[in-house]
């Protein structure tokens, strides 16, 4: 079995032969460990991978220490090497300038070209399961107007909030359309909808303001023939529910702050759980033992012949051998429960 048909069939709960594994890393992991991480990495069996894409809007000075203005016109600060930074000056903390602002769309479409090395890389990587893309619709709105303000705009839902909606929606729609000019197996959507306890905006006003938007994309991801895979940090138990019904085959989100019965409950046999393994606690504290356990745990809740992807993210803060588990501990002795 291939990693594709092994993704797959985990996506549609038809028994894979293991647990496909996925794995994110971030560059001050890579900065920590070198050529120890990249050994652990090339030894493991990992069966999803990234498509890259010559983006001209992505902006290397995100990973960097120091300031900068991207293309978006945000004003961003970074204080650590190979972690993102913060947005400290919004550029349409007037909001009236919402009126004359212009996305970077002209940008990425001059960048179209950087689609043919996509291609190559999916031709030479056919037997993994390939996904493309980061959208990111709220987040790229608090990018914009600033996070205090946006969620202001939420409760006020002016003329200004719905053109900006309007913009970022038509961002990224020209940004999925050159996605799906390609043979990746599915779409990434990401945005932080949790808090450590709770959403941060009222559930009924994200069905009403957000939940329209997704819809219009994953649909168009769907009817080109691609799998929908959605990020979300935090604590978004209330949101399962529409994302299943948007029609998400897989969801990456903090299993661990929301209990892994109370997620089995939501989504066993409904949505393929894209991970995660605790990186809060677990992974940065804990042994290799307390990887495998959690693991384990994972394996016994939300395994249905299917459901289950062995994903977590490596960061600088987290000890090698833990990495190394998280690779390597769903699949030991070939046993899926």
């Amino acid at each position: 079995m291939t990693s594709k048909e092994r993704v797959i069939r985990t996506l549609k709960f038809e028994q894979p032969d293991r647990i496909p594994v996925n794995l994110w890393c971030l560059p001050a992991a890579r900065l920590k460990y070198g050529d120890a991480l990249e050994k652990v990495i090339a030894e493991s069996e990992i069966d999803i991978i990234s498509a890259p894409f010559a983006d001209p809007t992505d902006d290397p000075r995100h990973f960097q220490v120091g300031s900068y203005t991207d293309v978006w016109g945000s004003e961003w600060n970074n204080r650590q090497a190979g972690i993102i930074g913060e947005v400290k000056t919004a550029p349409l903390e007037d909001f009236s300038k919402v009126w004359e602002y212009k996305s970077p769309k002209e940008i990425l479409l001059s960048g179209k070209k950087g689609l043919s090395e996509t291609k190559h890389f999916i031709n030479q990587n056919n037997d993994k399961f390939i996904l493309g893309g980061w959208i990111t619709i709220f987040e790229r709105m608090q990018f914009l107007r600033g996070t205090e303000n946006l969620l202001i705009d939420t409760f006020m839902e002016s003329d200004e909030f719905y053109k900006l909606c309007e913009i970022v929606e038509d961002y990224y729609t020209t940004y999925l359309d050159l996605w799906l000019e390609t043979d990746v197996d599915g779409i990434v959507f990401a945005d932080d909808w949790g808090t450590q306890i709770s959403l941060l905006i009222d559930p009924e006003s994200w069905r009403r303001l957000f939940k329209p938007i997704y819809k219009r994309l994953f649909e168009k991801a769907k009817n080109a023939g691609k799998f929908v895979f959605m990020h979300s940090d935090g604590y978004i138990l209330d949101l399962y529910d529409d994302f299943i019904e948007l029609g998400v085959d897989a969801i990456n989100s903090q299993v661990w702050c929301m209990g892994l019965d109370k997620v089995a409950a939501k989504c066993n046999g409904r949505i393929t759980n894209w991970g995660e393994i605790c990186r809060q606690n677990i992974l940065p504290f804990g042994t290799p033992e307390d990887v495998q356990h959690a693991i384990n745990q994972m394996k016994k809740h939300l395994w249905v012949n299917g459901g289950l992807i062995g994903q977590f993210e490596a960061a600088h803060d987290q000890p090698l051998e833990n990495i190394e588990m998280g690779l390597n501990g769903w699949n030991k002795d070939n046993q899926i429960v």
